[in-house]
């Protein structure tokens, strides 16, 4: 995955993806039960981050089961010391998933960061066992230009286009997630959105604001947002008074036919 922009090497990267944590775990898990993740499920996590749910699969499929967890850095991930559980350095921009004959494969926040989210779709629902199920959860943030803060628009915007510049990506395409995938000849497609609500000093708020400092030399550089707009935006962040729309979350699942 060339050029990625957040580095998970980066001092504070931790930090950064434990405070999206807070916010997408409680999501996610409530859908992963829903779909029937249990005792001896056989589950990939594709771009596990930080690994929080990497870690709580563990638990969830207990020692007969199996977790298998990739990213292009998995520093984040060595962490996790259950035997039931395995860290893999893995580009699915260049490789197919991991073999596995997986009973649940699952990615969150992945694709919009890959040229060819397509390829990737594909190549998850090829390490599914037939009937397994293919749990993908991704964001738009189309909510932001709801705002009456000028600044935080032009903040937004600037912000998630830098992120997923290299990848010729934007951060507008959830949408088209659900249609995506029902043209890979997935049964029992179903789906559901959500949006965060922001409120200045909160953890979603940052989030965005550790994102922003990581970010902040090639959003200069773009010439998109001027160091004084850029701080504007981050004294928005900061404050309790300001309230706005982050991304609207897009989740699509279904199962691999028999």
């Amino acid at each position: 995955m060339a050029g990625y922009a957040l580095d998970n090497s980066w001092d504070r990267a931790k930090r950064r993806l434990a405070l999206l944590e807070q916010y997408l775990d409680p999501m996610t898990k409530r859908r992963m039960n829903a779909l029937g993740v249990c005792q001896g499920s056989r589950c990939l996590e594709v771009g596990a981050g930080g690994g929080s749910i990497a870690a709580w699969l563990c638990d969830k499929v207990g020692l007969t089961g199996r977790v298998v967890a990739t990213d292009i850095n998995i520093e984040l991930l060595k962490s996790i010391e259950s035997i039931n559980f395995e860290a893999r350095q893995h580009d699915i921009t260049k490789e197919n998933a991991p073999d596995g004959d997986f009973d649940f494969v699952h990615a969150r926040w992945l694709l919009h960061h890959l040229p060819e989210p397509e390829l990737a779709v594909r190549r998850m629902i090829d390490a599914l066992r037939p009937g397994g199920w293919l749990l993908l959860e991704e964001v738009d943030f189309f909510p932001v230009h709801t705002s009456t803060s000028q600044v935080y628009i032009d903040f937004m915007v600037a912000l998630t286009g830098n992120v997923v510049r290299a990848s010729g990506r934007d951060c507008f395409w959830a949408r088209a997630l659900p249609g995506l995938v029902a043209g890979m000849g997935i049964q029992q497609l179903g789906g559901e959105g959500d949006f965060s609500l922001l409120r200045g000093g909160s953890p979603v708020a940052e989030f965005f604001s550790l994102t922003a400092e990581q970010m902040r030399e090639r959003m200069l550089a773009s010439g998109e947002l001027s160091a004084e707009r850029l701080d504007e935006a981050l004294a928005l962040l900061d404050s309790p008074n300001f309230w706005a729309f982050g991304g609207g979350g897009v989740a699509v699942w279904g199962q691999r036919p028999s």
